[in-house]
C-alpha cells in the first residue's frame, strides 16, 4: 500500500472545541523541540484553550504553544510537528484535545501504531467518533484492512455523517483494495457524491480515491476520467492525480494488464474474483457496503439511479444480460453461468442484471404453494438466479427439496441461507475449536460444526457464543438459556431480525420476536447476519460472482433495505408482506429501485417499472392528497412506481405528513386499480 492510496486529512489538527478537560502533565520532562519567540498561547483558539484550565498556568501556555506548532508544521514538517505534539502530550497526558492531536500528528507522520494507540486514547477521553476515520486507516497503515473495514462498518462508522462519513468511506475503498477486493472498493463510494465539476479539497480526495478503486478493478478507461477530475478539483494540490494521468497516459495495453481469471468480454465489468473474501471480518453489526463491481449507477434511491442513468447512457455501456427466449431450459441459468452482456436500453427487468437474487417466502412461494407466474418465469429467465433466505431453520438441501417439490429446479449450490451467514460470521469471531450455543435447529447447529466451532446447548459449558435462529421448538428453556450465556460475556450472533414469519395462515412469531426477547432479558444487541444487515447479502453476491445483482423480495424491511445494505438495485413484488400503502410511506433506506406485482414482471422493460417519473402518469398534491391522472397512452405495470416516486418526494421535501397522506383519482379505470392495490381510499 503506497502513501498515496492513503487518504490523509490535511485540514485535520488542533481546533475542536469542548472537550473534556483533565490533567496538569509531569516534571523532569525529556528535552522539548524549541519554541520560536513569536508563537504565543493566544494563538489558538479560545474554545480550545478552554481545554487546558486545568493545568497550572505556566504549563498550560507551554501545552498551548506547543499545540500551535504542530498546526503550524503538520503539513510542511510532520515529523518536527510529531515532536511538538509528544512534548505536549508528556505535560498533559490525561487531557483529551491533546491526545488527539498528538494522534493525528503520529497519523501524518506515518507512525501508525503510535497514531492509533494516541488517537484510540483521545476517543475513550472525549467520545469524539469523528475520530474513526484515522483510527481505520492507522490499522491499514499497520497492514490489518479487513480491521479498517469493521472499523467502517460499525454501528458508530454507519453513523458518522457529512465528511466523516465520506472520509470513513474513502478509507473503506482503499482497504478492499488491500484485500484484493477492487470491486468492492469501486462499490463503496458509489453512495458518494461523484457529480463532476466540483472542486475543493474534499471533492478532489474523493474523486482521486474513486479513480484508484477503479484503476485497481481493472477499469483503465475510467479511472483516466476520474483522475481528470480529481485534477481539475485539486485547487489545494492535495492530491498526485496529475501525475497519475501521466503514468497511466504512458502506460502501454498489454496481456497482462487484466489479471488471469478476469479476462471479459467486450463491454462487460470485469468481476472481481475475490468476492466475499474477508467480508464477515468487518460485520461488527451485520452491515457493509460488499457488494459488486457495477457500472457507476447510484442505486441508493429510485430517484438518483432515474437520474444517474440517463447522464450515462450517452458515455458508457451498460453490461445487461439478453433478452430471455421464454422457451429456453432451466438448465441454461445454472449456477454460476451468467449470461454475456450486451448494450441495449429497452431490454426486460430480468435481462438488464447477470444475477437475481431471490427471497423465498412471499416471493417465490407462500408456505407449501408456489405464487402465480413464478414457476414458469424463473423456468424460463435466462439470467443465473439464487435463494436467499432468512430462513435459519432448513439447510440448504432442505429447501431445495421444497422447491422441487413446489416444480422449482434449483441446486443446493443456488441456496444462500442466514444460517450459513452466520455460522460463518461466527467462525471469523472465534478462534477454531471454541464452542457455541446452538439456539435453533439441529441444521443450524450442523452449519456450525462446519465451520470448525463445537456446539452445545447449555450455558453451563461456558460458551463463547450464542448463535440463535428460528425453530418452532423454541421456548422459554431455550431463550433462558441464552440469556445465561449471554450476561456471562458470550458473544451474540441472530441468523436475522424478521419479527414475523409468512404462513398459509397468516404472520406467525419469527425469530426476530425472540431475538427481542433475548435482548429484552440481557440489555444487549446482537450481530445479526440476515437481511437487511450485510452478511447474508454479501454472501449471495461472493456465490453469484456477479457484475451486477438484482435483489428480489416482498419485504422491503428486510429485503429492499438488504439491497441498500450492500448497494444494489431491487425489486419489490406484492404478493408477500409489504404492501403498496407501506411503499408509499417507506423510508429512504427501504425504498426499491423497481415495483412489480409478481414474478411475471420480471419481463417488463426495466424502465417500464422503475421506481420514478414517466411520462404517461401525473401526480399532483393538494395539501395531503395526491390525484393521480394517465397522460396519453400510459402503462398500468408504471402506475405504482410513478406513484411511489412522486410521494417520496413530496415526503423528503417537507411538502407531506405520510400520516395524512390520500389517493385518489378521477378516472374510473386508474382508481379502480388503486382500490385494487388498496390505496384508493387511503387515508
Amino acid at each position: 500500500m503506497s502513501d498515496r492510496d492513503r487518504p490523509r486529512r490535511r485540514d485535520a489538527g488542533p481546533g475542536r472545541p469542548n472537550r473534556p478537560t483533565r490533567g496538569t502533565g509531569s516534571a523532569g520532562r525529556p528535552d522539548e523541540p524549541a519554541l520560536p519567540v513569536d508563537v504565543a498561547a493566544s494563538d489558538l483558539d479560545t474554545d480550545v484553550r478552554r481545554d487546558l484550565l486545568t493545568l497550572d498556568k505556566a504549563n498550560a501556555e507551554n501545552v498551548a504553544r506547543h499545540l500551535v506548532m504542530v498546526t503550524r508544521l503538520l503539513d510542511e514538517d510532520p515529523p518536527l510537528a510529531l515532536e511538538h505534539a509528544r512534548a505536549a502530550r508528556r505535560r498533559a497526558g490525561r487531557v483529551g484535545l491533546v491526545r488527539e492531536t498528538m494522534g493525528i500528528a503520529a497519523y501524518n507522520a506515518g507512525e501508525w501504531q503510535e497514531a492509533l494507540s494516541e488517537l484510540r486514547a483521545a476517543r475513550r477521553i472525549t467520545g469524539n467518533t469523528a475520530l474513526l476515520p484515522l483510527i481505520a486507516d492507522a490499522e491499514r497503515g499497520l497492514g490489518r484492512p479487513a480491521r479498517a473495514v469493521e472499523i467502517a462498518r460499525s454501528e458508530d462508522g454507519r453513523a458518522l455523517t457529512g465528511e466523516e462519513a465520506t472520509e470513513m468511506r474513502i478509507v473503506e475503498s482503499g482497504a478492499r483494495i488491500d484485500l484484493g477486493e477492487p470491486g468492492k472498493a469501486v462499490v463503496t463510494l458509489q453512495s458518494e457524491d461523484l457529480s463532476p465539476g466540483r472542486s475543493g479539497t474534499g471533492p478532489a480526495r474523493l474523486y482521486y480515491a474513486y479513480a484508484s478503486a477503479l484503476h485497481a478493478a481493472g477499469r483503465t478507461d475510467e479511472s483516466i476520467t476520474w483522475f481528470m477530475n480529481a485534477a481539475s478539483a485539486d485547487v489545494d494540490d492535495v492530491t498526485d492525480a496529475e501525475l497519475r494521468l501521466v503514468e497511466l497516459s504512458s502506460d502501454e495495453p498489454d496481456d497482462d494488464s487484466i489479471p488471469a481469471g478476469d479476462a471479459a468480454l467486450p463491454g462487460e465489468d470485469l468481476v472481481d474474483e475475490s468476492l466475499g473474501v474477508a467480508v464477515h471480518e468487518n460485520l461488527t453489526d451485520g452491515h457493509t457496503a460488499d457488494g459488486i463491481d457495477a457500472t457507476p449507477v447510484d442505486s441508493m434511491t429510485p430517484e438518483s439511479a432515474a437520474a444517474r442513468d440517463s447522464a450515462v447512457d450517452d458515455t458508457a455501456v451498460v453490461a445487461v444480460a439478453p433478452e430471455p427466449a421464454h422457451e429456453a431450459p432451466a438448465e441454461s441459468a445454472q449456477a454460476g453461468d451468467s449470461p454475456a452482456p450486451v448494450a441495449s436500453d429497452n431490454v426486460s427487468l430480468a435481462a438488464r442484471y447477470d444475477a437475481l437474487l431471490l427471497d423465498l417466502d412471499g416471493t417465490v412461494f407462500a408456505g407449501r404453494r408456489a405464487l402465480p407466474g413464478a414457476r414458469e418465469t424463473l423456468e424460463s429467465v435466462g439470467t443465473a438466479r439464487y435463494f436467499v433466505t432468512n430462513n435459519a431453520s432448513r439447510r440448504p438441501s432442505e429447501v431445495v427439496a421444497h422447491l422441487v417439490d413446489l416444480g422449482f429446479a434449483a441446486t443446493e449450490d443456488q441456496v444462500v441461507t442466514s444460517a450459513q451467514s452466520a455460522a460463518r460470521l461466527l467462525s471469523e469471531h472465534l478462534e477454531p475449536g471454541s464452542r457455541a450455543l446452538v439456539i435453533g435447529t439441529d441444521g443450524l447447529a450442523q452449519e456450525v460444526r462446519e465451520v470448525g466451532i463445537g456446539v452445545t446447548r447449555s450455558a453451563d459449558d461456558r460458551p463463547a457464543a450464542v448463535i440463535q435462529g428460528h425453530s418452532p421448538d423454541t421456548g422459554w428453556a431455550q431463550l433462558s438459556e441464552a440469556a445465561l450465556a449471554i450476561n456471562a460475556g458470550a458473544l451474540w450472533i441472530a441468523c436475522n431480525t424478521d419479527a414475523t414469519l409468512p404462513s398459509e395462515r397468516g404472520k406467525l412469531v419469527g425469530n426476530g420476536s425472540m431475538v427481542a426477547a433475548v435482548a429484552h432479558a440481557t440489555g444487549q444487541q446482537p450481530l445479526v447476519a440476515g437481511k437487511p444487515a450485510a452478511p447474508l447479502m454479501a454472501d449471495a453476491i461472493a456465490r453469484s460472482r456477479a457484475s451486477r445483482p438484482l435483489v428480489i423480495g416482498d419485504r422491503l424491511d428486510t429485503d429492499i433495505e438488504g439491497g441498500h445494505s450492500v448497494g444494489v438495485d431491487s425489486v419489490l413484488v406484492l404478493t408477500g408482506v409489504s404492501s403498496v400503502t407501506d411503499l408509499l410511506v417507506a423510508p429512504p433506506e427501504q425504498r426499491p429501485t423497481y415495483v412489480i406485482s409478481d414474478l411475471t414482471g420480471l419481463y417488463h422493460e426495466a424502465d417500464t417499472v422503475r421506481a420514478g417519473d414517466h411520462d404517461g402518469w401525473r401526480v399532483e398534491f393538494d395539501g395531503p392528497t395526491a390525484t393521480v391522472s394517465r397522460v396519453g397512452s400510459a402503462k398500468t405495470e408504471s402506475l405504482i412506481p410513478a406513484l411511489a416516486s412522486a410521494v417520496w418526494s413530496a415526503i423528503d421535501e417537507g411538502a407531506l405528513d405520510p400520516a395524512d397522506l390520500s389517493i385518489t383519482s378521477a378516472d374510473t379505470e386508474v382508481r379502480g386499480v388503486l382500490e385494487s392495490v388498496g390505496v384508493g381510499r387511503m387515508r
